[in-house]
């Protein structure tokens, strides 16, 4: 019997259904072809692809840093030092936060929190 149904497997999705599998039965329903949401990774050709959505991860809570900081460890994320580029010139880039994204594409948050 399932206890929980969750719809989209994007990072809110997959951190309940994270949260909820220690406990009981859970099942994950999106309606792309894989995991991830707005932080999807789409393939373009056999080595070429793109983030979909999300750019970067910029965590500010101390619950979120401390979640970011264990997935770094975990080689899940990695730290960005990249730009991003604004096309409204008068908005500035915040310098001053950390920029985190994927290992291999942000939807990697997705499919570490829904590997089991």
């Amino acid at each position: 019997m399932i206890d929980y149904c969750i719809i989209g497997s994007g990072i809110s999705g997959s951190t309940i259904a994270n949260l909820l599998k220690k406990k009981s039965t859970v099942h994950v329903f999106d309606k792309a072809k894989g995991v991830g949401g707005r932080s999807s990774f789409k393939r373009y050709k056999k080595n070429i692809g793109f983030d979909h959505g999300l750019q970067y991860l910029s965590p500010k809570s101390i619950e979120f840093k401390k979640f970011t900081k264990k997935l770094i460890k975990q080689k899940v994320l990695k730290k960005w030092n990249g730009d991003h580029k604004f096309l409204n010139k008068n908005v500035k880039q915040d310098k001053k936060h950390i920029k985190i994204i994927g290992v291999k594409g942000n939807n990697e948050i997705s499919k570490h929190l829904l590997k089991k």
